[in-house]
């Protein structure tokens, strides 16, 4: 499954190679230019390099810098940070010290970054008040691609759990079951990232052909959706920009 990334960024990432934000500046104390200026920023650091265009193609991070304690949207980074040893698998949380450069190449950034701290680092990262528990049971509402198929009308409705590492359930006819590669759950979905590993599923024949539709169809969705939003009752996930599939929580009401 492609990773997640704005189809925006594709136009944007053409046009500038810099990240700017602000936190905590200062001046530096270097006495030939006293007007040069550091700022101490925070990013969460996504789990896979991309392929992106600066002055040549090249393999970029994607950040989403933290302000004020929210994330904000994902985005190509096409510098180098000094002293950060990324190695791809986790999202990171770091603290970073970014410093203007004075008399930049016409072809380098004017700034640079060196790494501060390393706050985090985990595959999966669920926000605190999350409502993917182990016992939670996410009945399919809606589905993409179904056309005149009604799920919920499936004499044994199809389901999910998302916990930690682990993805189970029910796709209409049989038992599912995979990894959550990498999730980071935030409440905006151009801030939130997903990626499933295979789902497996037992072998049963499906005698209702509206179920093995549904089956069908929900295991492809889940082949390709790269984002989840939690909304009280509902979990959605999406390709991008777009609903793939609707579940509403068991205990909703």
């Amino acid at each position: 499954m492609k990773f997640k990334l704005p189809a925006i960024l594709l136009l944007t990432g053409m046009l500038s190679g810099l990240l700017s934000g602000c936190s905590s500046v200062t001046q530096n104390d270097n006495e030939t230019d006293p007007t040069v200026v550091t700022k101490t920023e925070t990013y969460w650091v996504a789990p896979e390099l991309v392929a992106c265009q600066g002055i040549v193609p090249m393999q970029c991070l994607v950040v989403s810098k933290v302000v004020d304690g929210k994330t904000s949207a994902w985005q190509f980074f096409y510098n180098d940070i000094a002293g950060f040893d990324y190695q791809p698998g986790s999202f990171y949380k770091i603290a970073v010290e970014t410093t203007e450069v004075a008399n930049p190449a016409a072809d380098a950034s004017s700034l640079s970054y060196k790494l501060i701290e390393e706050m985090d680092k985990a595959p999966r990262y669920y926000a605190e008040n999350t409502m993917l528990t182990d016992g939670r049971q996410w009945y399919l509402k809606q589905l993409t691609g179904l056309g005149n198929v009604d799920p919920a009308m499936l004499e044994k409705p199809a389901y999910i759990t998302i916990s930690g590492d682990r993805l189970s359930g029910f796709s209409g006819c049989n038992n599912m079951f995979g990894q959550v590669a990498h999730l980071f759950e935030d409440e905006q979905v151009q801030n939130s990232l997903l990626k499933l590993g295979p789902i497996g599923s037992t072998l049963m024949a499906c005698a209702d052909p509206n179920a093995n539709a549904v089956e069908q169809k929900l295991h492809q969705a889940l082949g390709a959706v790269n984002a989840i939003k939690v909304q009280w009752p509902f979990l959605n996930l999406y390709q991008n920009d777009e609903l793939m599939i609707q579940f509403v929580a068991e205990d909703w009401d």
